[in-house]
């Protein structure tokens, strides 16, 4: 299991630095498992494709170059009248003489004047250089990183709200997704319900066209015909969501909506283990068992059930 837990962790690497990820917002989730071999799933809430840092991409403003934002002034030391050229600064940029810079500073006491001066031609042309150098450099990074993420996700990237629409209106094409509509930001408001066999596994969310695929929700049949629920997407030591949250590393999370949901599971089977926190009722001749997920949480432990028939 280490072995397998590196292997992903190497795979997601990429977009563990850019922090994209899949995971629920608020939500509510129903899974039936009738008879070892039938099941039914409904999922009603968000699913959120995180943004890294700041909640999106930092796309490049491709604004050309305008020698009215820069900048250039000296340093006249009151003594000497020595003069020493200070580094232009362009538009925005941190500005260590501007008067919001260090407000505890007592420019009286200085032992220097700053003075505003026209730019030199050669400041001009080498501070054109160095920021077309730089908007270069971000548009390819943003493009990297755009088309990772639209490879790992499928289509949609991060940030983009044209990409975002267009992926909605592609999964909505496709069996059991009733409902998706991009709600602004990363977040998807979807309806999703769906009834069949179980097989050998079962898998909730399945993204076409993704590289990787973030599952919530997962039945995986066990060689003696048992049916085991696990979660591997949003809780637990192991989990998508706490490698994200780079718990381990002490790195900077990605920016995320609130997870808050609830996991409901019904069977007419045996529930050989479980680890909600009240264990299950009986209602009708099935097992109920329910778990809070996110916010009111009882446990960071992923929901898990083994279920015999």
């Amino acid at each position: 299991m280490k072995q397998i837990f590196k292997f992903v962790a190497a795979l997601s690497a990429p977009l563990l630095l850019s922090g994209c990820f899949l995971l629920p917002g608020k939500f509510n989730a129903k899974l039936t498992i009738l008879d070892g071999d039938r099941y039914e799933f409904g999922y009603t809430g968000q699913i959120q494709m995180t943004m890294p840092e700041d909640g999106k991409m930092k796309k490049p403003s491709n604004e050309p170059f305008d020698p009215a934002k820069l900048k250039c002034r000296d340093r006249v030391y009151k003594s000497d009248g020595e003069v020493n050229a200070e580094s232009p600064v362009y538009g925005d940029e941190y500005d260590r003489y501007g008067k919001d810079a260090d407000p505890s500073i007592d420019n009286e006491n200085l032992s220097y004047e700053v003075v505003d001066r026209e730019c030199t031609d050669e400041e001009v042309t080498n501070r054109q250089d160095r920021y077309e150098r730089d908007q270069a450099r971000k548009q390819k990074r943003y493009e990297e990183e755009s088309a990772m993420a639209g490879a790992f996700f499928g289509g949609p990237i991060p940030g983009d709200d044209d990409s975002m629409v267009a992926f909605a209106k592609k999964l909505s094409k496709y069996q059991g997704w009733k409902k998706v509509e991009h709600a602004g930001g990363n977040i998807f408001d979807v309806e999703y319900s769906e009834t069949g066999p179980i097989g050998n596994y079962f898998s909730f969310p399945v993204l076409p066209d993704a590289q990787m695929q973030y599952p919530f929700f997962q039945l995986i049949r066990r060689s003696d015909g048992a049916v085991e629920l696990l979660t591997p997407g949003i809780a637990g030591q192991g989990s998508m969501f706490n490698m994200m949250m780079m718990k381990e590393s002490g790195g900077k999370a990605p920016k995320i909506s609130e997870i808050d949901g609830v996991l409901t599971v019904e069977t007419n089977g045996t529930v050989a283990t479980n680890n909600s926190v009240d264990g299950f009722t009986e209602k009708d001749g099935r097992k109920v068992m329910s778990w809070k997920i996110g916010k009111s949480a009882a446990t960071e432990e992923g929901p898990r059930a083994l279920i015999r028939f």
